[in-house]
């Protein structure tokens, strides 16, 4: 995956990521505002319509409790014979227009003996025991139970309360009232009508029955029905709950319970004002695709911005890699010129001194071989100049030692003496070069000696096709040692790992330590090394690569014995050669 994919997949992801949180908050945030304000406005037309059924109440209640206790009242003993109670009654009606249906009075016996209706006179009206008695400040009145059939076109609150003679005390019949509930209806109605969307308002009794409802509800049949008799709260004042078997789904509901009215204190109804969920938050469903729009909107947006800043920064690292390509195949490539932001300026900067510092890595190893070279050439001379050398000169001091020697020969032996010295000195010069100096041993990390070795000959690796990895596990790389002895040895371990190993092998540098040493080791896939010359190989001129002197590991053994430690020639587990290096944790460092 390309840096350029990867900064625009991240960025676009953050981007929705923040989008959608932000989105889910304030979705959730609204409908929950929302939910409050609509149960609010619920509770609050719930108490208002609550307080208007308890005003009309009292006053159908005190209408009929007053009436009552009127003089004409007392007509009725003598069966309202000159009609007296009859017109009034059918006064009263008429005064109050459609409050009432119907204004009687019935005897004891209940034979209707006025009423505003002439046709309803001498009708029986059924005594039966009242449904629930009211209490007024002044009074008691009595509802009879309601006889409701839908489609409710005549749906009265029959009430009732017994006159009694002023002569000898007796219950001498009672006053009916026959309140139109449509007044109570049409209430309903309106509320159910005020706002968009469905909206249901019911007023339960006592037992949980549907005294009274908007129209949605009557059209369904449901007065006197206990459909919403479970759905009474305790206290709360706004709710939400399953609205079956009303409504599928859910609702949010209004309650207010009756309070009373100028000292009555009501019947124990309620009301409840409700609304489907789903209509309540049309507004937040609504708000919902606004935010999906802008969601979208800002996402093409994002992307856009993803796309400049990720080329910004991508195409920099492109222009970065194309020159170390190019550096690859022409060493002398001009130096990165990198544009961009800061961070990848400073990046091409970097990368441009380490590659000079990799140069100069280089001219230390070309360096460090020329020595080697030097040491070869010593050791040759020192084998193959000496032992000649010898004989010339104490050949040379013989014949000084003749009698009959002219002086011209002894001119020629003393130049023989002289410059056999002056090569015996040369080639004692060439040894001190060639001899390990003594280790000034330091605190030093190992792994960070073996990672340059890694580096300074990973080109020589590649160019011969060879993997070179490392995998230091040391947890203590700490010890004493001279950094620059350390580097010899790795750098001829690694090297001679490189040189046998044919091309598309393997070279590998591991590190392990447990308490008392810190050990290395350099495996390849190579050819190995049979196992009866696994201990001449650190041997002076024990050698089986053509060409070769048979000195490095001879010099690299010194240096490791100087460090008190030791070195190991076995088999890897490729099948070919391994050289173990352990080196002492708790040497002391010295100066």
């Amino acid at each position: 995956m390309t840096i350029s994919r990867l900064l625009l997949i991240a960025f676009l992801s953050l981007t929705f990521l923040a989008l959608a949180l932000l989105a889910s908050l304030s979705f959730f945030a609204s409908r929950e505002a929302l939910a409050e304000e609509i149960g609010r406005n619920l509770a609050k037309d719930a108490t208002l319509l609550m307080e208007q059924v308890d005003m009309q109440l009292f006053e159908r209640l005190q209408n009929i409790h007053s009436w009552s206790r009127l003089d004409v009242m007392q007509d009725a003993r003598v069966g309202d014979v000159d009609k007296r109670l009859a017109r009034f009654l059918t006064d009263i009606r008429q005064g109050y227009g459609e409050v009432y249906s119907e204004l009687f009075f019935a005897d004891e016996t209940g034979r209707v003996v006025a009423s505003s209706t002439t046709a309803a006179i001498g009708r029986t009206q059924a005594l039966q025991a009242p449904w629930v008695g009211a209490k007024l400040p002044n009074g008691e009145v009595f509802l009879q139970p309601l006889d409701l059939q839908a489609p409710y076109s005549q749906a009265s609150l029959l009430i009732h309360t017994p006159v009694y003679s002023r002569y000898d005390g007796r219950e001498i019949g009672g006053l009916y009232g026959a309140f139109d509930l449509w007044q109570i209806f049409r209430l309903f109605d309106q509320a159910e009508h005020s706002v968009s969307g469905n909206r249901y308002v019911a007023l339960i009794d006592q037992e949980g029955r549907l005294v009274a409802g908007s129209a949605s509800l009557r059209d369904r049949g449901l007065l006197l029905a206990k459909a919403l008799s479970d759905w009474r709260p305790d206290g709360m004042a706004t709710f939400t709950r399953n609205g079956m078997p009303l409504l599928k789904g859910e609702v949010l509901i209004g309650h207010a319970a009756s309070r009373g009215y100028q000292g009555y204190p009501g019947l124990g109804w309620s009301v409840l004002v409700f609304q489907p969920t789903e209509q309540a938050f049309r507004s937040v469903r609504a708000l919902l695709w606004l935010f999906s729009l802008v969601f979208l909107v800002t996402g093409l947006l994002a992307g856009v911005a993803a796309l400049a800043v990720a080329g910004r920064i991508a195409r920099p690292l492109v222009r970065l890699t194309a020159w170390t390509r190019d550096f690859v195949r022409h060493e002398n490539a001009v130096g990165p010129h990198i544009a961009g932001t800061r961070e990848v300026r400073e990046l091409g900067t970097a990368f441009g001194q380490m590659l000079e510092n990799l140069q100069q890595s280089r001219q230390q190893v070309i360096h460090a071989a020329k020595l080697a070279m030097v040491g070869e050439m010593a050791a040759i001379m020192a084998h193959e100049v000496r032992t000649p050398l010898g004989i010339l000169h104490t050949s040379a001091q013989m014949l000084q030692r003749e009698p009959l020697l002219s002086a011209e020969g002894l001119e020629l032996t003393r130049f023989m003496l002289d410059e056999s010295a002056r090569l015996e000195r040369l080639i004692s010069t060439l040894l001190e070069c060639a001899r390990p100096r003594p280790p000034r041993m330091r605190s030093c990390d190992v792994h960070a000696i073996v990672r340059r070795v890694a580096d300074l000959l990973a080109t020589q690796a590649r160019k011969k096709n060879i993997r070179l990895g490392c995998s230091l596990k040391a947890e203590n790389s700490t010890t004493a040692c001279d950094e620059e002895l350390l580097m010899q040895v790795f750098l001829n371990l690694v090297m001679n790992a490189i040189q046998i190993t044919p091309s598309g092998g393997r070279v590998e540098v591991r590190s392990s330590s447990d308490r008392e040493a810190l050990s290395v080791e350099v495996d390849d896939d190579g050819p190995g090394i049979p196992e009866q010359n696994r201990p001449k190989v650190f041997d002076p001129f024990f050698t089986t690569r053509e060409g070769g002197i048979g000195l490095g590991l001879t010099v690299t053994r010194q240096i490791v014995d100087a460090h008190h430690g030791r070195i190991v020639a076995e088999a890897s587990e490729w099948g070919g050669a391994r050289f173990k290096v352990s080196l002492p944790l708790k040497e002391e460092t010295t100066s």
